[in-house]
């Protein structure tokens, strides 16, 4: 990933940055330039570890994307291909006089909307799988398929609203870099009252470890309340992969019940299609609950400075 190298490539020149101020420092031991030397590579380093983590969240999302764009074309093409055999049922039946022009003019435009979808399905696929290969780092030319795996039900992630915040604070670098600048602004007025500087001077220094302070606590209050925005999403994307696990139970039982009815011949084949678009659409909404659970998860771990694994999806 071309991010993910030039934020590698600023880390190490970061790294060389503060090993020759350091150097440079040993003889004058300024405090002032060993705070600046620190703020240099925490930025450098802050800048890696969220680059780094964009691009996991981008993978895991733009694949999770693939899988969905995959699964509804099986979608899609059932619906089509049920949306078929009711036009011809329809012919049928305005052949017969037991139904009108109008019905078949009705039927033939819910078969091609039908086709329509599953067209648009196919080139949405295509779509993701060109992202998806992007984000690899890949060419077109480096083959036209993967082999998609199955992405298990999730075993959800614990944690609590306030173990969250309490992480957050402690692993923040705007919260540490603010508590820097505070120390700087202080060494500043240090250096300012040392070298005798007009009360004007030292009345700007003080006014700026002022704003200092007050841009730390203003910082932490937004960070608090990001990450209670984020909690709360992610509970709810939370309930949103029980219900839709509860859709799918009921989907699938339906689904039975069809079949042992068509066999009993009590109901038509394309009542069984039916039930097995309603059984697709149900894995559908469940994938996409998994895939919103993920990227509420990895959004979270991100905001509370969690390093993100590869592996993050079973």
């Amino acid at each position: 990933n071309l991010n993910l190298k030039i934020a590698n490539l600023d880390l190490e020149n970061a790294q060389i940055d503060y090993q020759k101020t350091k150097a440079n420092n040993l003889l004058t031991e300024s405090r002032y330039i060993e705070l600046q030397g620190d703020l240099g590579l925490l930025q450098a380093e802050d800048n890696y570890t969220q680059t780094r983590n964009e691009v996991i969240i981008d993978v895991v999302q733009k694949y999770l994307q693939l899988n969905q764009a995959k699964k509804n074309i099986t979608a899609k093409s059932k619906e089509a291909e049920l949306e078929k055999n009711l036009l011809e049922e329809v012919k049928a039946q305005v052949k017969a006089g037991h139904k009108g022009n109008l019905d078949l003019l009705r039927q033939e435009n819910r078969y091609h909307n039908a086709v329509f979808d599953l067209e648009k399905a196919n080139d949405d696929y295509h779509q993701s799988f060109r992202e998806f290969k992007l984000e690899l780092g890949l060419n077109n030319q480096e083959g036209e398929e993967f082999n998609l795996v199955e992405v298990d039900y999730p075993i959800v992630w614990q944690i609590g609203e306030e173990e969250a915040l309490k992480k957050a604070i402690e692993n923040s670098f705007i919260l540490e870099l603010r508590e820097r600048q505070i120390e700087l602004a202080k060494v500043d007025l240090e250096r300012a009252e040392v070298a005798a500087s007009p009360e004007l001077d030292l009345q700007k220094i003080r006014n700026n470890i002022e704003l200092a302070n007050l841009n730390f606590n203003k910082t932490q209050k937004e960070l608090a309340n990001s990450i209670r925005k984020q909690f709360y999403a992610y509970k709810q994307s939370i309930n949103s992969l029980d219900l839709s696990r509860q859709n799918l139970n009921q989907a699938q039982e339906n689904n039975s019940i069809i079949i042992d009815q068509v066999k009993a011949g009590l109901k038509t084949k394309n009542d069984l299609l039916s039930a097995e678009i309603s059984l697709l659409q149900a894995e559908y909404n469940l994938n996409s609950a998994i895939l919103n659970y993920y990227m509420a998860k990895l959004s979270m771990q991100k905001l509370i400075g969690q390093k993100i694994e590869e592996g993050e999806i079973e």
